[in-house]
């Protein structure tokens, strides 16, 4: 019996409250999407491939590449170690972004 009593208290407050007088949320409307303007972060680059600079330095000087990282920062860049067709090794700084 007392679980009847606290079950109606329960729904009469919740009645009652002003939060009850406002529309019924779905559970998809529950989660407000966020609009993203894009001003708060800083903006999304798109990279070049690793393999479409190797090509870029392979037809400009011949060689093969050594190795290659990726360094990131306010303007992405490729740090490449390249062996020239003499023999000799060369480093090359390439910008990562198109």
């Amino acid at each position: 019996m007392w679980a009847k009593s606290l079950l109606l208290a329960c729904a009469l407050i919740c009645a009652a409250s002003p939060a009850a007088a406002g529309p019924v949320l779905t559970p998809t409307q529950w989660i407000m999407p966020v609009q993203d303007r894009g001003e708060d972060r800083p903006r999304q680059r798109e990279l070049r491939s690793l393999p479409e600079i190797v090509d870029m330095l392979r037809s400009r000087h011949g060689g093969e590449l050594i190795n290659a990282r990726l360094e990131g920062g306010d303007r992405p860049v490729y740090l490449i170690r390249w062996r020239m067709p003499d023999g000799q090794v060369r480093d090359f700084t390439v910008d990562a972004s198109r």
